[in-house]
């Protein structure tokens, strides 16, 4: 499975308003990018979007908000 450039057309765009994760954008650890995509698998190699930050101090921002 490897990136054969088809993610670049759902390429996400970086806004200030609020964390990447919390604007639904998700990231493919693969093609290393973020797009704006409805499904779990990237459309470009298939593997599986993470749709949560890693960081803790990023998880811990998104759990207060969605509280």
């Amino acid at each position: 499975m490897h990136c054969n450039g088809n993610c670049k057309q759902y390429i996400a765009k970086s806004n200030l308003d609020g964390g990447r994760y919390e604007q639904g954008q998700k990231r493919c650890p693969e093609c290393e990018v973020f797009i704006l995509w409805d499904g779990l698998w990237c459309p470009c190699c298939g593997r599986l979007l993470r749709t949560k930050p890693r960081a803790r101090k990023l998880k811990n921002k998104m759990s207060l908000k969605r509280r």
